[in-house]
């Protein structure tokens, strides 16, 4: 069955999908760094990432120097959550669209 998962790549690449495993998110030559749970709150205009994936673990936000998000969701605030509240992505790492 296929959920709603991210991953980030090593170049800062956030890539969305509804996919069974997180692995099915890569391309050739990518190296993971990590992934997650996304929920989109169309109201709010805003993409809520939370969680790990099983097969690559906790997001390594540490690792890259810029977020690169999806274009389709050009104008959202992506958010990851942390102890419970979401925060904005731009709070932790330059982010930029395409």
């Amino acid at each position: 069955m296929a959920y709603p998962k991210f991953i980030i790549t090593q170049d800062g690449n956030l890539r969305l999908g509804m996919v069974t495993l997180h692995r099915h998110l890569m391309e050739h030559g990518d190296v993971c760094l990590g992934g997650g749970y996304w929920k989109v709150n169309h109201h709010a205009m805003r993409v809520e990432l939370s969680g790990a994936s099983s097969d690559y673990g906790k997001p390594q936000w540490h690792r890259i120097d810029k977020v690169y998000l999806p274009r389709g969701y050009e104008g959202y605030t992506f958010t990851w959550l942390i102890n419970g509240k979401q925060h904005p992505l731009t709070e932790m790492l330059p982010v930029e669209f395409r």
